[in-house]
């Protein structure tokens, strides 16, 4: 009886060894492979890609593509080297109001959208300030296909706003006042 007790247990164990050396093998050995996480990103449609937060082992890259998108993918670091994870893409938002956000995207990782930013202010999440990347280092010929002169970019990651499934999206001008809001 012990003898097959013991060898229950050393199935258990190797059909779980197995299963996480699968999922290791999915994890770390699958993608692209390329040398840096720029080589990694798709070169199939006309791209303009604007570089977002980054650690050793995440590249996140917003883009504008093809006259009319808009959004975001994350290139990450595996044995084989960099290759793209996922991408989450809309329309770009046609003439938005001065310091007004009409939508949000996300990638369940972060949550970001597009503002014209106009003055000083400020992006909260749930009372949690966003990040923010200003378009205007794009050349005028990109500024003026997407019609995106004056946009920022603002994004939050996920984690910050400890699993919530709403969000509170406020644009604060110099004073703290909240200019506008959107709830979603």
């Amino acid at each position: 009886m012990r003898k097959r007790f013991i060898r229950v247990i050393l199935f258990i164990l190797l059909v779980l060894v197995l299963g996480y050396l699968v999922n290791l093998y999915f994890v770390e050995f699958t993608g692209a492979g390329k040398d840096t996480p720029e080589e990694a990103l798709p070169t199939n449609q006309e791209y303009e890609w604007i570089k977002g937060p980054n650690t050793e082992k995440e590249q996140r890259y917003f883009f504008l593509s093809n006259g009319q998108n808009f959004g975001t993918t994350l290139v990450k670091k595996n044995v084989k080297g960099w290759s793209i994870e996922e991408e989450v893409t809309a329309k770009v938002p046609k003439k938005l109001e001065s310091n007004t956000i009409v939508s949000a995207l996300s990638d369940q990782k972060i949550l970001f959208g597009l503002i014209k930013q106009k003055g000083t202010i400020d992006v909260n999440i749930n009372g949690k300030p966003a990040s923010l990347i200003g378009l205007s280092n794009l050349t005028e010929d990109v500024l003026d296909l997407y019609d995106v002169k004056g946009y920022s970019i603002w994004y939050i990651d996920l984690e910050q706003l400890e699993g919530n499934e709403s969000y509170s999206i406020q644009v604060l001008d110099e004073h703290k006042k909240v200019i506008s809001e959107l709830s979603i």
